[in-house]
């Protein structure tokens, strides 16, 4: 009997190349130089995210049932061609599972799951000071204080998409918090903060920040929280 595919795959392909997400695993993700190289790539995407909950004794995941899939157990349901996040700036597409309410049991699990990620990433510098930060090149242009700092800002652009204009209504400027440390720390907790304040009924409600850059690019709580989970995995992935 042939089994029904357990998860759904999302697709967005731009310039620099494609992002697969699993709509059952918010923040997981595969990437590939095109739609079906992304494709390809989720089953072992999938496997390595499940096994990296495992290492931090997240309970199953009731939607992951099956935690060593194969490509018949994926379903394509959609591919858009409006670019691809795999680079600074570009823009990120609103699927149609970003528009589903989440409860507040899973709201919480995917804030649970950004404080896997961010204890893996403070982990990966643990010991360092600001000075050895800014001298450790990960890229020609970008050294690994660099690559901190745009993940805390992007952080905060996700949340600000949503719930701002934040501009004075946080302690946040492009300034302060100046240590990198603080700066991270200060915009999750903003993050965490502003995402549990969002009602239910609301929190699959589309925006378009006016006050943002990228003002047509809709958001909803789901995708803000979805980016900043991939995003900081990805530049973890970098790291290692």
């Amino acid at each position: 009997m042939h089994r029904k595919p357990t998860y759904h795959v999302y697709v967005e392909v731009g310039t620099s190349g494609a992002m697969a997400h699993v709509a059952e695993l918010p923040g997981g993700f595969a990437v590939g130089s095109d739609a079906s190289k992304a494709v390809a790539a989720t089953p072992r995407a999938i496997r390595d995210f499940l096994t990296w909950l495992r290492s931090h004794s997240e309970p199953l995941v009731p939607e992951a049932h099956v935690s060593r899939p194969n490509l018949a157990d994926i379903s394509v349901m959609e591919v858009r061609t409006e670019g691809a996040p795999l680079q600074a700036g570009s823009k990120a597409v609103l699927f149609g599972f970003d528009q589903v309410a989440w409860d507040d049991e899973k709201l919480e699990r995917t804030l649970r799951w950004l404080r896997y990620s961010r204890a893996d990433l403070l982990k990966a510098i643990e010991g360092m000071s600001e000075y050895e930060l800014k001298g450790r090149h990960i890229a020609p242009d970008r050294t690994l204080w660099d690559t901190l700092r745009h993940v805390a800002n992007a952080e905060y652009g996700y949340i600000n998409r949503v719930v701002g204009p934040l501009d004075n209504r946080e302690p946040v400027t492009d300034d302060e918090p100046a240590h990198i440390m603080d700066r991270l720390n200060a915009i999750r907790v903003i993050l965490v903060k502003w995402a549990q304040a969002v009602a239910q009924e609301k929190r699959a409600e589309i925006t378009y920040p006016t006050w943002a850059n990228r003002p047509g690019e809709p958001w909803t709580l789901q995708k803000a929280l979805r980016r900043a989970l991939e995003h900081e995995l990805e530049h973890l992935r970098e790291l290692r």
